[in-house]
């Protein structure tokens, strides 16, 4: 069970379901606009850290910065919306499955079968799966 934890934001239901794509079936979130949200310790079994940058305070996001950096946690960084978080995702190498599947059978292959397409989405979701739980 992948974890993730959301900093900042108030409307984050889009992130939650971008989040959901990728596998990632717990999600905590803090606003980081309450007084004590500075002095709250980053859950230990947190994989992904989404710091959604237009609701936080440069100070607070340092704090949160140094945190992932000591625990060995990875941030994506992303101003507020789902649609942002996914071309990061994206960017970071952890492709939605059935566009990466499709353009890797693209480029290897000038005629695709839906055999083709099927065996390479099943093998990415594996390896999203895979990369989400054990990290490197």
């Amino acid at each position: 069970m992948a974890t993730a934890l959301i900093v900042g934001g108030d409307q984050i239901d889009g992130i939650k379901q971008v989040l959901g794509n990728y596998g990632i079936t717990r999600i905590n979130h803090w606003s980081g606009r309450k007084v004590g949200d500075g002095k709250k310790v980053i859950p230990h079994d947190t994989q992904l850290i989404v710091l959604v940058t237009d609701w936080i305070s440069h100070n607070f996001m340092q704090k949160i910065k140094q945190s992932a950096a000591k625990n060995k946690v990875r941030i994506v960084y992303t101003p507020n919306g789902p649609a942002a978080l996914q071309s990061r995702l994206e960017r970071m190498g952890r492709m939605h499955p059935e566009k990466s599947a499709e353009a890797a059978c693209r480029k290897t292959f000038t005629f695709i079968s839906r055999s083709c397409l099927m065996r390479w989405l099943a093998l990415l979701k594996t390896a999203v799966y895979r990369f989400i739980q054990h990290p490197t």
